[in-house]
C-alpha cells in the first residue's frame, strides 16, 4: 500500500481557530493595546469591550474594571481537555512576545474568542456530516434531534497530515452526537467517512489519542499485564476508522515500509513523513522547533536576554531524534552535522524519507558493516563523514563512545537535544560528555514538571548538571572546568492538568572561550 509522491501533499486545516483575548484592567488597555499594536497582534476584527465576568474562570476584585481585549495569537484547541491551560500558556507567551512585564498586582485573565471574519460555513466536516444526515433522513432513517447551528455548541476542528484526515478524540462523542456511533446509526457510519474522504480531499480517516506514557507488558509465565516505558513512543491507541492503515506492531523491514500507509506535513518549511500505525507525531511540538530554529539562526535567544553565540560550523547531536522533530530544525538552521540516535525503526525510516524531500543526506548505522565503516580511514568513511545527518540505530547510552570516535572529523558539538518525555534525565550525563570538551555549549533538557515547581525544578536542573559536569570535567581530566547556567526555562505545552512540558536551556561555558 505504497503511497505516490505528492509534491504538495500536507494541509494542516484549522477550520475554526481560536484567538486568545486578555481580560485586563482598565487602568492597563492603553498600555497592552499599544504593546499589541506595535507586534501586529490587536484583533481589529473585534471590538475592546467591557469584559463578561461570568465568562472566566476566576472572579475579579471586586470594584476593579475590567476590559477584554481581542488579539491575534491562535490559542491551540485541539486537546479539548485542557483547554484552558492551553490559554494559560498562551497568555504568558504572548505576554513575553510584547515585552510586558504586568506590575498591576492584579492576574491578567484569559478566553479565547472567534475572530468575525472566521466563516463556519465553509467547515468541509461539518457540510460532510449534514449532508449525511440528509441522506439519511430522505431514506426515513430515525435519527436523534440534531440542532441545525452546531458551531457554538461543539468545535469541528481536525487536521489533514495528507492522505490522512485526524479527527480529535473528543469527535462525536457529546449527546446528541454521541448517538449516531452507535447502533442502529452504526450501520451507516462507512456512508459518512466516504463523504469526509471526498469533502475534506483525503483517503484515510483516523480519531486521534494521546501517546500513552506506558504501555501494557505481559511477562513470560505471568497471568496479568505490568506497565512498561513507552521508549519507543508507538501510537497504540490512535484508532483506524476508513482506509487500510496496514496490521498493527508490524516489525521494521523493508516489506513492510512499502506496504504502510505514510503521511506528511510540512511546518517552517520543513517536511516531515510517518507511518501512523507505527510512530507518533506531535503538532503541539511546533513551538519548540520554531523557538530552536530562530534561536540557532540568529544572534540571542528567544525568550532570553542573554545573547547566544552561534558557531560558524558546528554539530548538533539530538538523543531522541523520532522521526527528526528538532534534528531537522538542527538542520534548517545549518548545523553542519547532525548525529541522531533512535530505536525505532519506523521513526528511522520516517526520517530517511523526511530528510530526503528537505534535500538532506542521511546515513544509518544499523549494523556491523557500518559501524567498521565509522572507524575505517578509507574513502567510504570520508563519504559516510559527508552525510548531513548520521542517524545510529541503536540506544542513546553509546552516544559518547560514539561521538569520541568521530570528533577527529567533526566540527566542534555545540548543541545537545533531549527531546523525551515524561523526563529526559536518563540522559543528561551523555549529554554533558558529549559536547566538545573545549568549547562546551548548550543541553535542551526536556521534562514535564508541575506549573507550581517549575522554578524550584530549574534549580534541581542546575544542580544536577553542575554536578555531572563536575564528575566528567574534574580538576585532574585536564579539561576546562566549565561555567554551568540555566539560560532559560521554555514552557513549550500543557502535557496533562497542573502540568507543562518544560525545556531547561543550560550552558556550559569556558572563561577561556
Amino acid at each position: 500500500m505504497s503511497q505516490e509522491d505528492d509534491s504538495n501533499p500536507v494541509v494542516l486545516h484549522k477550520p475554526e481557530p481560536a484567538y486568545l483575548s486578555l481580560i485586563v484592567p482598565k487602568k492597563e488597555v492603553k498600555n497592552i493595546k499599544t504593546a499589541l499594536e506595535a507586534h501586529s497582534l490587536l484583533d481589529k476584527t473585534s471590538k475592546i469591550s467591557h469584559a463578561v465576568l461570568d465568562t472566566r474562570p476566576v472572579q475579579p476584585c471586586e470594584g476593579t474594571a475590567w476590559v477584554t481585549i481581542p488579539t491575534v495569537f491562535e490559542v491551540d484547541h485541539t486537546d479539548h481537555e485542557n483547554d484552558h491551560i492551553e490559554a494559560i500558556t498562551a497568555r504568558d507567551a504572548l505576554l513575553e512576545r510584547i515585552d510586558y512585564t504586568n506590575q498591576t498586582g492584579f492576574e491578567i485573565f484569559v478566553k479565547s474568542h472567534r475572530r468575525l471574519d472566521d466563516d463556519y460555513s465553509k467547515n468541509p466536516l461539518m457540510i460532510a456530516i449534514h449532508e449525511w444526515l440528509k441522506s439519511l433522513r430522505d431514506r426515513g432513517v430515525a435519527l436523534p434531534k440534531i440542532p441545525d447551528k452546531t458551531t457554538d455548541k461543539y468545535r469541528w476542528t481536525y487536521t489533514v497530515y495528507s492522505p490522512m484526515i485526524l479527527l480529535p478524540s473528543n469527535f462525536l462523542v457529546k449527546e446528541p452526537w454521541c448517538q449516531l456511533l452507535a447502533p442502529p446509526l452504526q450501520l451507516y457510519l462507512h456512508e459518512l467517512w466516504c463523504i469526509v474522504c471526498q469533502k475534506v480531499k483525503v483517503s484515510y480517516i483516523a480519531i486521534n489519542k494521546p501517546i500513552p506514557a506506558l504501555l501494557p507488558n505481559k511477562p513470560a509465565n505471568s497471568t496479568r499485564d505490568i506497565l512498561k516505558s513507552n521508549i519507543l513512543r508507538s501510537p497504540s491507541d490512535l484508532t483506524p476508522v476508513h482506509g487500510d492503515f496496514g496490521e498493527p506492531n508490524l516489525p521494521p523491514t523493508n516489506e513492510n515500509f512499502q506496504r504502510a500507509l505514510w503521511v506528511s506535513t510540512v511546518q517552517n518549511d520543513i517536511s516531515q513523513e510517518w507511518a501512523p500505525m507505527y510512530t507518533m507525531f506531535s503538532r503541539g511540538n511546533i513551538s519548540e522547533k520554531t523557538r530552536l530554529l530562530n534561536l540557532l539562526s540568529t544572534a540571542s535567544t528567544s525568550g532570553t536576554r542573554k545573547p547566544l553565540r552561534k558557531p560558524s560550523k558546528y554539530t548538533a547531536v539530538d538523543l531522541y531524534a523520532g522521526i527528526g522533530y528538532f534534528a531537522f530544525s538542527y538542520a534548517k538552521a545549518g548545523a553542519e552535522k547532525i548525529l541522531c540516535w533512535e530505536l525505532n525503526g519506523w521513526s528511522i525510516e520516517g526520517l530517511k524519507r523526511g530528510a530526503k524531500k528537505n534535500g538532506w543526506t542521511v546515513k544509518v548505522v544499523d549494523n556491523e558493516k557500518d559501524e567498521k565503516t565509522l572507524r575505517d580511514e578509507d574513502q567510504e568513511a570520508k563519504e559516510t563523514a559527508n552525510e548531513r545527518l548520521l542517524v545510529f540505530h541503536e540506544s542513546n547510552s553509546n552516544a559518547a563512545t560514539r561521538v569520541e570516535t568521530l570528533r577527529d572529523r567533526l566540527p566542534p558539538v555545540r548543541h545537545v537535544n533531549c527531546g523525551y518525555l515524561p523526563s529526559s534525565s536518563g540522559s543528561w550525563e551523555v549529554a554533558v560528555k558529549v559536547l566538545d570538551p573545549v568549547e562546551g555549549g548548550w543541553i535542551h533538557a526536556h521534562e514535564n514538571v508541575a506549573t507550581q515547581d517549575i522554578k524550584r525544578r530549574k534549580g534541581e536542573v542546575l544542580e544536577l548538571f553542575k554536578d555531572l559536569v563536575s564528575q566528567c570535567y574534574n580538576a585532574g581530566s585536564g579539561a576546562y572546568r566549565f561555567n554551568v547556567e540555566c539560560q532559560h526555562v521554555e514552557r513549550v505545552k500543557a502535557y496533562a492538568p497542573g502540568v507543562m512540558h518544560c525545556v531547561f536551556d543550560i550552558e556550559l561555558s569556558s572563561d577561556e572561550h
